[in-house]
């Protein structure tokens, strides 16, 4: 099926949402003029991240991150199945959990440092530092050296705002030479329990990992370990500037705080969309596409489905909990879901407990540019 939606068009702006809305309406599933097949209803996006035979993620990988390659995102079954076991006992609901004290501290001392009434760029004072701050530590960085991790990260991304830009390729080739560096020394000095550690030891699980791909992995750490849940916390903040009275109801109802972090999840997801390619010919919605054809699988269009919900583009902490597909679905579904998940709760508990609402700032909140990503580069906002 072609139309006459233009994917790209749609994203711009405030348009996206009338975009997201006319897809359900003409094209669940459509050829876009730009030659990439667009899947957006909620089963058949699921459809799609489930089914890894015919809908492969290798079209993720080569080439990403400056060259460096991004292995398991980029990678299917059975090498995907090994490489994410590599990283996984650090993600387990234990591990996650034994963290939760520590994190609590840090967005308890995070939230301290802010001052009421005064405007305050939350992005920069506390959805950036908690999350960056936490995979540092996971990732066995220095205290000393998470300033230089938070300038690298934001560079990282920010590669989206002018990918020529000097100075953010300078921090790019600075973070890579930085893992190249840390990945020598944890060879050097072997056994650690850190995640770059258990990265060196990919040979005795099976899988032959270059130095470059191993870095290439860190950085995949390092952007799903911080910008998920930086782009989640802002994204649940503005939310709630938007709905003031929502402040109240959270403070006073804990049990609430987990549905509107799903909620907010669900109707501004952090990662907006995945890439697959055909493998073979396959029938999606009624729609055949062709072996090697790419599909755009739109995350957040998938989460607003109105066959699923009601009133879809509306944000409701109170919404009956549904599954959505913020971290995706299947073998690929985000292996860092319970850590952003803790830390956004022990966000909202800081925040809550020290202040009686939130308003916008004086100044717009400036959003990342681009579709893949959807959050804040920066967002004042006044606590009062």
């Amino acid at each position: 099926m072609s139309s006459t939606l233009s994917f790209r068009e749609g994203l711009r702006g405030p348009a996206k949402g009338d975009y997201i809305a006319r897809l359900h309406e003409e094209g669940p599933v459509y050829k876009d003029a730009a030659g990439f097949w667009v899947v957006s209803g909620f089963e058949d996006v699921r459809e799609v991240l489930l089914d890894y035979r015919r809908f492969s993620s290798t079209v993720m990988g080569a080439g990403a991150m400056g060259g460096a390659g991004l292995p398991l995102i980029g990678d299917d079954p059975p090498r995907h199945s090994t490489l994410r076991s590599l990283v996984s006992k650090a993600f387990t609901p234990a591990a996650i959990e034994a963290l939760r004290p520590w994190v609590e501290s840090l967005a308890v001392e995070l939230a301290g440092r802010i001052e009421p009434g005064l405007d305050v760029d939350i992005v920069a004072a506390f959805t950036t530092p908690l999350p960056v701050t936490v995979i540092a530590r996971m990732m066995g960085i220095p205290e000393d050296e998470h300033e230089r991790f938070k300038r690298w990260s934001n560079a990282l991304t920010g590669m989206m705002d002018n990918p020529f830009d000097p100075s953010r390729g300078a921090s790019m080739q600075e973070l890579f030479q930085f893992f190249a560096t840390t990945l020598a020394e944890r060879r050097a000095h072997p056994g650690g329990t850190d995640l770059i550690s258990a990265l060196t030891r990919a040979d005795e699980a099976g899988v032959l990992l270059s130095d470059s791909e191993i870095v290439g992995f860190c950085v995949l750490l390092l952007v799903a370990g911080n910008e998920t849940t930086t782009n989640l916390l802002g994204n649940l903040i503005s939310n709630l500037c938007k709905h003031p009275d929502d402040w109240a109801r959270l403070k006073a109802s804990p049990t609430l705080r987990d549905a509107a972090i799903e909620e907010s999840l669900r109707i501004d997801s952090p990662a907006q969309m995945l890439m697959r390619v055909a493998t073979e010919d396959a029938e999606v919605g009624g729609q055949t596409i062709g072996k090697g054809e790419m599909v755009m699988v739109f995350l957040a269009a998938a989460n607003r489905d109105p066959g699923k919900w009601e009133d879809p583009a509306n944000f409701d902490v109170a919404r009956e909990r549904e599954r959505h597909v913020a971290f995706g679905h299947g073998v690929h579904t985000c292996i860092g879901a319970p850590l952003a998940r803790l830390e956004a709760q022990c966000a909202m508990a800081a925040l809550l407990d020290r202040f009686d609402g939130v308003t916008y700032g004086q100044e717009r909140g400036r959003r990342l540019p681009g579709g893949m990503l959807h959050g804040f580069r920066a967002l004042p906002v006044v606590f009062r």
